[in-house]
Parts: structure tokens; C-alpha cells; sequence
């Protein structure tokens, strides 16, 4: 089994190609330039990732900021690619690698 780190993500609900629900860490999309193109947002407190939410989506209904809001959770070392670009608390993109040999 996989190892827990003590950063945090917000999952999301979808399906997968052969139409079975899956539970993803949410991706963030940027526009072009120098930046990666999609950035998993990670969190060093559930509460950090809770007020994320909250705040993203502020024109959603409440039941459905408290059903995502109940999606936050703590990220597994292996889920999210090495190499993959994630925004430890909404600052700038570095590699998950270079997050992780930091931890």
C-alpha cells in the first residue's frame, strides 16, 4: 500500500473510460505560456483545502460545496506522477518529485 504524505488534495467524482466511477485528485487548467498546463492544487492542512473550496466555489449550491468538501483527503506518494506539476497551497508550480524530496 502505498504511503500517505501530509500534503492534502481535493477528489473529485468521474468516470473512466470503461464507464466505472473513479475518485481523482482535481487538475487545475492554466492558460499557455511558460507554466505547465495542468496543476494538481495541493494543501499542507485539510484546512487549507477546505477554505479552497469554499471559496472556488462560491456560486455552487451548498450541498454540493459540503459533498466536495468531503472529497478532501490526503494524497498517496504514487498518485500523482513524479514528474506532474502541483501548487502546494496555490503558490507556484514545481514538480511533484521536488515537493516530495522536501517533505
Amino acid at each position: 500500500m502505498s504511503e500517505e504524505t501530509q500534503f492534502w488534495g481535493v477528489a473529485v467524482d468521474r468516470y473512466d473510460q470503461g464507464g466505472r466511477r473513479t475518485n481523482e485528485l482535481l487538475k487545475s487548467r492554466r492558460s499557455a505560456g511558460s507554466e505547465p498546463s495542468q496543476v494538481y492544487p495541493v494543501f499542507s492542512s485539510r484546512e487549507r483545502a477546505d477554505r479552497f473550496v469554499r471559496a472556488q466555489w462560491q456560486t455552487l449550491s451548498q450541498e454540493l460545496i459540503e459533498q466536495t468538501v468531503a472529497h478532501i483527503r490526503q494524497i498517496r506518494r504514487d498518485e500523482i506522477p513524479a514528474d506532474h506539476y502541483v501548487a502546494l497551497d496555490l503558490n507556484h508550480p514545481v514538480p511533484w518529485a521536488k515537493l516530495l524530496a522536501g517533505d
